[in-house]
């Protein structure tokens, strides 16, 4: 009796090659809050522009068991003035509480 052959004839499927995103460049005030936040928290951070202006939508991410939630934000930010409350926010401080 013939054995049956277990390996396919056809050949093997090449993964798509995904291309490159290249890293934004953020303002330096942004380049700061994002260092500051890896170095002192299990937090990440996520900015977007949504406009051609200099202002970013910027929120703080904490992961609670499989997910992502966004624990705090502020929109239209220009400088550092608008990302230092984060340091005294509710939402910093019941989180590193637990």
């Amino acid at each position: 009796m013939p054995r049956i052959k277990k390996t396919s004839t056809q050949p093997k499927r090449k993964p798509k090659v995904l291309p490159k995103i290249p890293e934004p460049v953020y303002p330096e005030y942004l380049k700061n809050f994002i260092k500051e936040i890896k170095e002192k928290t299990p937090f990440t951070v996520k900015a977007d522009q949504y406009s051609d202006g200099a202002s970013y939508h910027i929120g703080v991410i904490a992961k609670v068991g499989k997910s992502n939630r966004c624990i705090w934000m502020v929109n239209f930010a220009t400088g550092p003035e608008h990302l230092k409350p984060f340091w005294t926010s509710m939402a910093y401080q019941s989180h590193t509480k637990n």
